[in-house]
């Protein structure tokens, strides 16, 4: 048995079964899960198929596509390729099924085939929103995450091969990566990082610890180079879009009266103190201090340093970013204490990016009047 045959049958895909639609689909959905999305050595799809089936190599660009496209072809299906061009000009291929009306995209983390026709409108995702609009060049994806919007990339109407020059490798070098339902992980020179659809977690994570990093991709064989862990703390970012616009915002951060307003129902700024750049403040909740904070004015936000039994994080720092139709929020917090060789529990990390959102939200309401 062909080692393409060997891995639709690893992938669970059904023997003898006509094309339908809903089964291709499904093997995209398998292939993007259990493929790791990661750099590979040159060679033929059957190559690398059969080295993902014998000890979990995965695949990243041209040669990811390749792979899915012989997968899909022996399936049965009617599959083609198509150019698409980046915002920066970059080239990439990418596969068109039926009559070009459903992309498949293997290349970049996407969780499901995406219509073309009709326009996929959004399309829920763990790391944002993805839409497809009509452009004056063909179809355009668009991706809404972490408070922003970008063009990922617009499809040629056209179908066709790539040029010469063709890349599909997915945003930076992929490292190790992992797509799961909810969250991204990536790891590379020695820096785990956890991304959703609102937030950023970026932890070290040094190679030292191959069985660490097996647990979270599979088999694994990073550089020499990289087996380092950073030096730079554990760090969580929480980001949201605002339709406020950043000069409102900063009227609200310069004085302690105004930025209280954002702290919970419960809790009280007391002996409030006003300095050179900025305001210190005790919060409380009755008459519990929760956590002593001093909080500096800066022109783009606040660096707020934070002591206390309630302080989950030694500093935030937010960041107004303007955007077209309001302001982008990056609220950055560096962990307190110390993370697990191993990582966060994922509770963990939902909960502090619960803290940090609960920040953002409240202040969103404050400026926009509520």
């Amino acid at each position: 048995m062909s080692a393409v045959r060997e891995a639709l049958e690893a992938l669970g895909h059904p023997q003898g079964a006509l094309p339908e639609p809903r089964l291709l689909a499904d093997l995209f959905v398998r292939f993007q899960a259990q493929v790791p999305l990661r750099s590979a050595p040159d060679g033929r799809a059957e190559d690398h198929l059969s080295a993902w089936l014998e000890d979990g190599a995965g695949l990243c660009g041209e040669a990811r596509t390749a792979a899915f496209a012989a997968l899909a072809v022996q399936a049965g299906f009617a599959i083609g390729p198509a150019r698409a061009r980046g915002a920066a000009g970059d080239v990439r291929t990418l596969l068109l099924a039926e009559d070009g009306r459903l992309l498949l995209d293997v290349s970049f983390p996407l969780p499901a085939p995406v219509p073309l026709e009709p326009l996929a409108r959004e399309l829920a995702t763990g790391y944002g929103a993805l839409s497809v609009r009509s452009g004056s060049d063909g179809p355009e994806l668009h991706l809404e995450t972490r408070g922003e919007e970008r063009l990922l990339y617009r499809v040629d109407p056209g179908p066709g091969a790539a040029s010469a020059g063709t890349t599909n490798e997915p945003p930076g070098e992929p490292g190790l990566f992992r797509l799961l339902d909810d969250r991204l992980l990536r790891w590379k020179g020695g820096v785990l990082e956890v991304s959703d659809a609102w937030s950023r977690l970026r932890i070290p994570f040094p190679t030292s610890d191959d069985g660490g990093l097996e647990a979270l991709f599979g088999p694994v064989s990073p550089p020499e180079e990289e087996r380092r862990a950073t030096a730079n703390p554990p760090t969580l970012a929480v980001y949201l879009g605002s339709e406020v616009l950043p000069e409102a915002i900063r009227a609200l951060l310069a004085g302690p009266e105004s930025f209280a307003r954002t702290l919970p129902e419960a809790w009280a700024a007391t002996a409030v103190e006003v300095r050179a750049d900025g305001y210190s403040w005790v919060v409380r909740e009755a008459e519990e201090p929760l956590r002593t904070e001093r909080v500096r004015v800066v022109p783009d936000g606040l660096v707020i340093e934070a002591e206390g039994p309630l302080a989950l994080f030694r500093s935030r720092t937010l960041r107004l970013e303007p955007r077209p139709e309001g302001t982008r929020l990056r609220l950055l917090g560096v962990l307190r204490d110390p993370v697990p060789p191993r990582g966060l529990p994922e509770g963990t990390r939902r909960r502090l990016v619960f803290e940090l959102a609960n920040e953002l939200l409240a202040l969103d309401r404050v400026a926009a009047g509520g």
